[in-house]
């Protein structure tokens, strides 16, 4: 189950439509159907107003993990209004910062010069946002990333076959977002637009780590 199936779990719960939730938000219908689609995710500023339309918390909402256990006797307690707990702030890094970032230890000293975009609590401390370059994800059907995104990136996280990952790839020299294949002892980084070609995983390339979630940068 992605966040756009809790979503619509959520809205059947508690009877609530697409154009409920432009209005309790204060999001687009756009962007409503999108998150409903599995386009993209609910932006920072829409974290808070969303939990609340649909009364969960965020970690749930994004990540599947509630905030805190929940038991009869210990009621868990409503944090769908505060930022702080329900999510952190991550660095909007650029794609240069994403080769080296999980093993760079000074992060505080970088602060006051990064943007910083709200995340669900539950990812790790090293992971990162990263702009979307180019239109190698952009998709004439289904799940379709732009540079419109920025993604979240985990390099704590193992990468799957079918996990969207952030690659280094040495033969260009450049960071690549792409879907990782492995298939009949293969291993490929796949685009979503079909006029790009899979590119394919060898000694030369690293997975730097795996996209959690793609997000509109508004």
């Amino acid at each position: 189950m992605d966040i756009s199936d809790r979503i619509r779990q959520k809205m059947t719960e508690h009877h609530l439509r697409a154009v409920d939730l432009t209005k309790m938000t204060g999001a687009t219908k756009g962007s409503v159907s999108q998150w409903l689609n599995g386009i993209s995710s609910p932006g920072g500023k829409y974290i808070i107003p969303l939990t609340k339309a649909l009364q969960c918390d965020a970690n749930w909402l994004f990540g599947g993990v509630s905030a805190q256990p929940h038991t009869s006797s210990h009621p868990q307690q409503d944090t769908s209004f505060n930022p702080c707990f329900i999510s952190k702030q991550v660095p909007i890094i650029s794609h240069e910062q994403a080769e080296t970032w999980r093993d760079f230890t000074d992060k505080a000293s970088l602060k006051d010069q990064l943007e910083w975009e709200y995340a669900p609590a539950a990812i790790s401390h090293q992971a990162f946002w990263l702009k979307v370059i180019g239109d190698s994800m952009v998709s004439p059907v289904g799940h379709s990333i732009s540079e419109a995104h920025i993604i979240l990136v985990d390099p704590c996280m193992q990468a799957q076959n079918g996990d969207l990952v952030v690659a280094k790839v040495d033969a260009t020299k450049e960071i690549t977002f792409k879907k990782l294949i492995i298939d009949a002892g293969q291993t490929y980084l796949k685009p979503l637009n079909p006029n790009y070609r899979p590119i394919e995983v060898t000694d030369k390339c690293r997975v730097i780590g795996v996209v959690r979630e793609a997000r509109l940068k508004l």
